[in-house]
């Protein structure tokens, strides 16, 4: 269908997310400091509780639609392929209305009694009757998703983010000089907005579908009867829901759990709100900026293995994995070096009225390689029908991340960076239970070479000359923010260059992909 290979899907999505976390990256750094630190400490507690309804309603339904869409589609069974769609819908609806319900009439409850912040309450009242929105969309997603046409899903959060952004960016400017509440709640008001925009592209990107599929796939094929594809759906998307919610569970905890504890450590409560707003509304992101592209590897892996695997073609599922993997490592390490080179630097430019944000990027981003590992295999195993392994090793995740979080963060000497050490660790751990499952049920080889020898010999060369580009830059005065986007410029342009004098393979499948050869 149209050419849309794997490696093809993932450029496209990549290209979009990075349009779109732009987007996103700058918006959030203009809301920081239009919030300030104690504005983003409470819009920090309102997230959660967000994607945590959304990671409940969305996660496992879409992987499960992405998935059994894309087998049935390497079956060439059409019939089944709309039948999926339709009866997934009609139960993310039902549950949609139901958990939007609960939160809209106990909103009082969770921001009073949850989150203790009752400025929360606000937010949590305009964000919960759009969960049935979002949850709509995430079943025209994994459609997308299953059929390998990433475009859909790219334009519609490319206008989501534009439509969100200027909607919050003007309401705040008329309403300069409002209460803390009334501007986060605002934000959280523009996020509906795009919401609501995304939902409407994804019905007209699906009629136009529609057409395409009738047309590529005249036969019908086999079909499903019903109650077996209700029992498959619900069967496979509740381990998958629960593994995914273990994440969005681990930021509620930090809500609930982070403030209370620094607290403990011996701050005021007005601290303690401003070093979370750093740590997670400021660090975090900044941090974990490549997961703008292991996010898209993700994505489009999964139905590519799954496609693999129901034709029995475990080559080809050898070379997908190899390949997501790779080009997971290509990406993360020059921009886990950059942050470990100039972490004080970048922080000072982009959040110039928070000091400190800096020593947590410079933390996080040292052990972040296992967080972008991590989240591809598990994708990876949901795609080939492992989603209990992940369950139960996500479990043991999230067990050591709240030990580390009560008992770290309470300690004065450690504070928020006993934290993030027990995260790291934590994904350190849960990659190499996943991995270890992987390689066993698919014979997989780790490619030492390609995957890290030579990516991380090419990123702490790009490092050095990070650092001798800044520190020379610096000696002539150079404009801050041209002196840090020529050093890293030059630094990208050196990596690419040594990456491909190394002979790593991945940079010239992207040189394919981009000649359109592939």
């Amino acid at each position: 269908m149209h050419n849309r290979s794997f490696i093809r899907g993932a450029f496209i999505l990549t290209i979009a997310n990075i349009i779109d976390r732009s987007i996103g990256f700058i918006f959030r750094i203009i809301l920081s400091n239009m919030l300030g630190p104690e504005g983003m400490g409470i819009y920090q507690l309102v997230l959660p509780i967000y994607f945590v309804s959304i990671t409940f309603l969305t996660s496992g339904t879409m992987a499960v639609t992405s998935r059994f869409i894309s087998e049935e589609r390497a079956k060439g069974n059409k019939k089944n392929m709309f039948k999926i769609l339709k009866i997934t819908f009609l139960i993310v609806l039902i549950i949609a209305f139901t958990i939007s319900s609960l939160l809209f009439f106990n909103t009082k409850y969770v921001a009073e009694k949850l989150l203790h912040e009752p400025r929360a309450l606000l937010s949590i009242l305009i964000f919960a009757p759009v969960l049935i929105i979002v949850a709509s969309s995430s079943v025209f997603k994994g459609f997308f998703q299953g059929v390998i046409n990433m475009i859909p899903a790219s334009v519609s959060e490319i206008v989501e983010q534009i439509v969100r952004v200027s909607t919050t960016l003007y309401l705040i400017q008329l309403f300069t000089g409002a209460k803390l509440e009334y501007l986060v709640a605002i934000a959280i008001f523009g996020i509906s907005v795009g919401e609501i925009v995304s939902f409407l592209m994804y019905i007209l990107f699906y009629k136009r579908e529609v057409k395409i599929i009738n047309k590529e796939m005249p036969y019908d094929g086999k079909e499903w009867d019903t109650f077996s594809i209700v029992k498959t759906i619900v069967v496979t998307s509740i381990p998958i829901t629960f593994s995914k919610l273990i994440v969005n569970v681990l930021d509620l905890a930090e809500s609930l759990i982070i403030p209370s504890r620094l607290v403990v450590s011996g701050l005021t409560h007005s601290e303690a709100m401003s070093e979370f707003g750093k740590m997670l509304g400021m660090a975090v992101p900044l941090a974990y900026m490549p997961a703008v592209i292991t996010s898209s590897l993700s994505t489009t892996v999964l139905p590519a293995v799954s496609e693999a695997a129901a034709l029995k073609k475990w080559d080809t599922v050898r070379l997908r994995i190899n390949q997501a993997i790779g080009y997971t490592t290509l990406v993360a390490f020059p921009a886990i070096i950059l942050f470990l080179a100039l972490p004080e630097q970048i922080s000072q430019l982009l959040y110039p009225s928070s000091p400190g944000v800096g020593a947590f990027v410079r933390v996080i981003s040292m052990g972040s390689i296992f967080a972008f590992l991590e989240a591809v295999v598990a994708s990876i195993l949901h795609g080939l029908g492992k989603q209990t392994v992940v369950l139960k090793n996500s479990i043991i995740w999230l067990g050591v991340c709240i030990i580390g979080m009560y008992y770290l963060t309470a300690m004065p000497q450690l504070r928020l960076f006993g934290y993030i050490y027990s995260f790291i660790f934590a994904d350190a751990l849960i990659l190499m239970l996943n991995m270890f499952e992987l390689i066993k049920m698919t014979g997989l080889r780790i490619d030492y070479l390609n995957w890290f020898i030579k990516p991380i010999t090419a990123s702490t060369i790009m490092g050095i000359i990070v650092i001798i580009s800044h520190s020379k830059l610096l000696t002539i005065n150079v404009n801050m923010w041209i002196n840090i986007f020529l050093s890293i410029f030059t630094g990208i342009l050196a990596y690419l260059l040594l990456c491909s004098a190394l002979k790593l393979p991945y940079i010239e499948d992207l040189r394919k992909i981009i000649l359109l050869k592939n």
